[in-house]
């Protein structure tokens, strides 16, 4: 328990009271100060009592990321029979809210509220980070107790505006190579099924022979493929790295929106070409944690396909001897 701004004036008060209680011997004065200690002493066991057998339970609605206001549900139960709890405040591990209050939260029962949250950077946090706050009954004691609540929110990277940025992301490349090719009718192939192929174009004659799933691939799907190489190796800046994540989920963001097949390799990682939500989480579930490595160990296999987006942590990098093979190329120094 800590002294609120309005409890440690009180306090001092009453210290004073005190000191002229005994200096004078007064017995009106005597009282004020009983009266004084008694509201300080009421204060600290009825928050006691307030705060008992409170719990908290989180559940994320909505996809969080770093730089942008969200919104979580937050329970309050109040597990007490007959005792209400007043004054509730929760407050969020990112710190930049005042947290929500809960004026009342009835005995046995619970209280639901959407509850505001800022993250200032990408990143797993712990729901344990939650606390739950009251100064209830006279605002001169504040208690903060942790919540151990289980799990926690991943916290996707900062999505920038490419459109503003790089209005021309993919540039005159992508259609003198890729966008002369032939009609989206037209058959293309059979190949393997990936994550993210629509389930309507599998070849069930293939798949049976192969024992694997195939699907049919037309020339537009296959003009669409677009790969994004992004470049964690060590060392690099930490502030720059953190833009070229932020920038990777930006690219990659767009693209899918606009209806690419979109896949993406890092260091030790690879997420084959996919399209459509799902497959834009899977991405960002990696960006979200991805951390920097010491050597290139992506498993990527076979020739480069579609057109190739390079984000490099700088013109030093190692994998710079691949910028003659790549079709657009970022540094991230220059984010």
């Amino acid at each position: 328990m800590t002294s609120t701004r309005e409890g440690k004036r009180f306090f001092l008060a009453t210290l004073l009271i005190g000191f002229a209680a005994f200096n004078t011997g007064n017995n009106l004065i005597f009282l004020i100060f009983s009266m004084m200690l008694s509201f300080l002493v009421l204060s600290f066991a009825v928050l006691r009592v307030n705060m008992h057998g409170l719990k908290l339970r989180i559940s994320q609605e909505q996809a969080v990321y770093a730089q942008r206001p969200s919104d979580i549900s937050v329970t309050v139960t109040n597990h007490k029979k007959y005792l209400h709890s007043y004054s509730v405040r929760v407050l969020s591990p990112g710190g930049k809210t005042k947290g929500t209050l809960f004026p009342r939260v009835a005995a046995a029962s619970e209280t639901s509220r959407s509850v505001p949250i800022h993250f200032s950077r990408r990143g797993f946090f712990r729901l344990g980070e939650f606390f739950i706050e009251s100064t209830f009954p006279f605002i001169l004691i504040s208690r903060k107790t942790a919540c151990a609540v289980e799990g926690g929110i991943l916290v996707y990277p900062e999505i920038i505006d490419t459109d503003r940025i790089f209005p021309d992301l993919i540039g005159k490349t992508y259609e003198s190579v890729y966008g002369s090719k032939r009609g989206g009718d037209e058959f293309s192939r059979i190949r393997e099924f990936r994550y993210g192929d629509d389930w309507r174009r599998i070849h069930w004659k293939a798949s049976a022979k192969t024992e694997k799933f195939m699907v049919m691939e037309y020339a537009e799907e296959e003009s669409k493929r677009i790969t994004i190489v992004f470049d964690n190796l060590k060392p690099h800046n930490a502030e720059a790295f953190e833009k070229s994540v932020s920038l990777g989920t930006s690219i990659a963001e767009r693209l899918l929106r606009e209806g690419f097949f979109v896949r993406l390799m890092t260091c030790r990682k690879l997420i084959p070409f996919g399209s459509g939500r799902e497959h834009l989480f899977k991405i960002l579930d990696l960006l979200a944690q991805i951390e920097g490595q010491d050597s290139w160990e992506c498993p990527a296999t076979g020739a480069p396909e579609g057109f190739t987006i390079l984000i490099l942590n700088s013109e030093e990098s190692p994998l710079s001897k691949y910028r003659s093979l790549s079709d657009r190329v970022f540094y991230a120094s220059d984010l």
